[in-house]
């Protein structure tokens, strides 16, 4: 097989690589396995956007909220402001930023009777 540059050998992994520009017809059964293979939240969005950052975040956020039943409750402008607080801050930002939304799933009244839900 020829190694040349000018006929590169095909690679299931191309599309991971720098400067690759995939179209969204062309990402969409990747981001629909990679949310299968990843049941936590935070690891299935951490992935997506890791390995997709070619494509604007709506549409990544779009392609997330197909595929995972527990962002049903979330508008895209949730999904894309998780996937802002992911790359900003990681584990911590995206609990902060899901805790803040409407949508949140709520933890009880708590401890705090002042505090109007």
């Amino acid at each position: 097989m020829d190694d040349t540059p000018e006929s590169p050998a095909l690679d299931p992994l191309d599309w991971l690589l720098p400067g690759h520009r995939a179209a969204p017809a062309e990402a969409l059964p990747r981001i629909q396995a990679l949310c299968a293979a990843w049941p936590d939240l935070y690891a299935a969005m951490f992935v997506v956007l890791a390995t997709h950052q070619e494509l604007p975040r709506e549409v990544l956020a779009a392609a997330v909220k197909q595929f995972r039943s527990d962002l049903d409750a979330y508008t895209r402008e949730d999904v894309v402001g998780l996937m802002t607080a992911i790359w900003n801050g990681g584990r911590s930002g995206f609990d902060a930023v899901l805790r803040t939304r409407a949508n949140s799933p709520k933890k009880g009244a708590g401890s705090f009777s002042w505090v109007k839900e």
